[in-house]
């Protein structure tokens, strides 16, 4: 999918993700406190959405409504009250803003977040012999900045158990918990199973829920990575305050297509400038297999990737990373 940095010009709608679940809307709570949104027919920008059903329209969709459903099954098992007890266990958070900096400063490339990946919606298994701490590894000895790690159980064959898998084996690398985070018990999750930092996404969430997750995030020590895909997601998200990192996600949410033009168009109109102007560290994500595709997205302005596939699925992701940055084998 091709998205233009031109409202005016001829772009594909942005995905509009509708956060009813299929049993209507839910209640949030944190700590004593209940935060009720209704989610029935909204938009993460405000739009209603007519003639609402109980089917959803894309992947991304389907994965955000199966969310509150295992949520539920979740804190009836594991209430957020113990969550919070046992975050207290916890190994520190580590600087993951601070980690992309200083490997970017340090190598003149962008910095690299790498992605422990068993599977995907798209691409069913990608790595049969998935062993979440040994790619970690390779990932750490290949020169990885910070490690992403796929949490999702029924889409991505994850789970919050490789957080502290990883961390427990000692790689050094910060983490990312890659989550379809729809409700701050899962920050609280993530920081409990050992996550240096969360994902946000701007096509589920609206800023008012954007802003929330970020300040409970920053008030655990976590960094939290803010991803869009479209103008007008971009747009939106940057009338937010303190955004250190915002990534691009090349990969459309709903259909799956895959194109840098995504990326590279959104940094060469205004909202780039405006990017550069706060200092905020821009992440490019999905469609990345060449040196080519990392000079093209660093050329945009981008100082961080995000790789999953095309290095998981390799037998030496280590060398892989090498081969990626067009670095020695040696």
């Amino acid at each position: 999918m091709r998205v233009s940095a031109s409202v005016s010009d001829e772009a594909k709608p942005e995905v509009m993700i509708r956060r009813r679940p299929p049993n209507g809307a839910s209640v949030h709570e944190v700590g004593t406190d209940q935060f009720a949104f209704k989610m029935e027919a909204v938009t993460p920008d405000g739009e209603r959405v007519d003639n609402v059903d109980n089917k959803p329209r894309n992947i991304l969709e389907e994965i955000v409504w199966y969310k509150d459903v295992e949520l539920a099954k979740r804190k009836e098992a594991f209430p957020l009250t113990l969550v919070r007890t046992a975050m207290q266990n916890a190994p520190p958070a580590r600087d993951f803003v601070g980690a992309i900096k200083t490997q970017r400063e340090t190598t003149g490339q962008p910095a690299l977040i790498a992605e422990v990946k068993k599977a995907s919606p798209s691409k069913g298994v990608i790595q049969p012999n998935f062993d979440p701490v040994k790619i970690a590894k390779a990932y750490e000895a290949g020169g990885a900045a910070c490690l992403s790690v796929l949490t999702d159980e029924k889409y991505f064959q994850g789970g919050f158990e490789n957080l502290e898998l990883i961390r427990s084996a000692g790689v050094e690398c910060p983490l990312l918990c890659k989550e379809f985070i729809v409700d701050a018990y899962q920050i609280y999750l993530a920081r409990k199973y050992g996550a240096d930092a969360i994902l946000l996404i701007a096509a589920v969430l609206p800023n008012q829920d954007l802003t929330y997750f970020q300040k409970i995030a920053k008030s655990l020590g976590m960094a939290a990575l803010i991803e869009v895909h479209t103008y007008e997601e971009m747009e939106r998200v940057l009338k937010l305050d303190d955004i250190d990192l915002l990534g691009i996600n090349n990969r459309d949410l709903g259909t799956f297509e895959v194109s840098l033009d995504v990326t590279v168009e959104l940094l060469s109109g205004p909202l780039g400038e405006q990017v550069r102007a706060r200092g905020i560290t821009m992440v490019g994500e999905s469609g990345i297999f060449t040196i080519d595709d990392v000079n093209v997205l660093q050329d945009a302005g981008v100082g961080c990737l995000l790789v999953g596939e095309s290095l998981v699925k390799q037998d030496t992701p280590d060398v892989g990373i090498k081969k990626l940055y067009g670095r020695p084998l040696d």
